[in-house]
């Protein structure tokens, strides 16, 4: 089983197919014309079929040949060990984000000395990588910036990420940005509705505005980012995936931008800052209008009950104030972040109270 598309789309096509798990990595694809045929592991479900369409435009599924890839590399667990100690390996996190073609590697302590091995173990398997670099501490401060240490490659920090059909314009160094979000930015994207007024309160980049923008002309977006950095690649992303005509770029405290500037206007707010969102919440319920709105809200919980806490504290930060929540239409797991620690997701419609 193969899918057809334009070479053009070749990237963001085998990008979203890995995500999918519906790339076959043992066979190789192969051009004709211009046309780019990428081998399938499976047939796609229905809703699978349904988003490759939504992202890729028309493409055509067929059974082909195709030939087995020449040389596979292996596993980058794999490579590892063929150049570190067998003493070390346990120690190597298998933990890197890749964006665009920047990847940045979470190492042990440990495993730190070994890091240009990793690094080329890592550019080994993933061609498309041409620097690399790894965390040199915490997000500590309300830009969710992270301090890197440049390992290989380029030193450089800009980049070009693709997902989801977008182009984003991103700064490893100067803005927050998690690949490993793609799927939440796609969900809440789904539910948004045609003349909705969607406020995005930590807007990094602008993965949530860009995509719903793009999907929607009939749509208004205020993205809000307290970092300059990353409201100056908002307006830039916007233009790159020309829906600047529907995204309003403002820099500074969410909480003073919507008292100042958006309150009762909103029929949706985001807020993705999970280690944040709870003080932000009662300045969020601001932009609502008097009939209340969606509430996309993020937190931090642990344990076996991790979505149950969470929703605890969505209703507990609303006792005493103004505003409660009338129905959480569903709760998720974004991503695990430690041992039976979770970032949660609530999708919920808040209500005057």
């Amino acid at each position: 089983m193969s899918l057809s598309i334009s070479k053009n789309q070749g990237e963001e096509a085998i990008q979203l197919l890995s995500k999918l798990k519906l790339l076959n990595r043992k066979l190789s694809p192969r051009t004709i014309d211009d046309q780019l045929h990428v081998p399938l592991s499976r047939t796609p479900q229905l809703e699978e079929q349904r988003l490759l369409e939504s992202v890729l435009g028309k493409q055509s599924l067929k059974q082909e040949k195709f030939h087995f890839r020449a040389q596979i590399i292996g596993s980058l667990e794999e490579v590892v060990a063929r150049q570190l100690p067998s003493s070390v390996i346990p120690l190597v996190s298998k933990s890197f984000d890749v964006i665009g073609d920047i990847a940045i590697l979470e190492l042990s302590p440990e495993a730190e000395p070994f890091e240009r091995n990793i690094a080329e173990a890592l550019m080994k398997v993933h061609k498309n990588v041409k620097t690399v670099y790894s965390k040199a501490g915490p997000i500590t401060d309300n830009q969710r910036l992270r301090p890197l240490h440049h390992v290989l490659g380029s030193n450089r920090t800009e980049t070009i990420h693709r997902e989801l059909g977008c182009r984003f314009k991103i700064d490893v160094a100067k803005a927050f940005f998690s690949p490993r979000q793609s799927t939440e930015h796609r969900k809440v994207a789904e539910q948004v509705r045609p003349g909705e007024c969607v406020v995005d309160m930590f807007a990094g980049v602008g993965p949530f505005s860009v995509l719903i923008a793009k999907r929607l002309k009939d749509v208004r977006i205020h993205a809000i980012d307290a970092n300059p950095e990353a409201a100056k690649l908002i307006g830039e992303n916007a233009k790159l995936n020309k829906v600047q005509d529907r995204i309003t770029v403002w820099s500074g405290d969410a909480r003073v931008v919507i008292r100042e500037n958006l309150a009762g206007i909103a029929s949706r707010v985001i807020m993705n800052h999970p280690s944040q969102a709870r003080e932000f919440l009662e300045h969020a319920c601001e932009a609502f209008g008097s009939d209340g709105g969606i509430v996309h809200y993020y937190t931090f919980a642990e344990g076996i009950d991790s979505e149950l806490e969470a929703r605890k504290e969505l209703t507990g930060v609303l006792d005493n104030s103004r505003w409660r929540v009338k129905e959480v239409k569903a709760t998720r797991k974004v991503r695990g972040v430690a041992p039976m620690k979770w970032q949660i997701a609530i999708d919920a419609e808040l209500a005057p109270a």
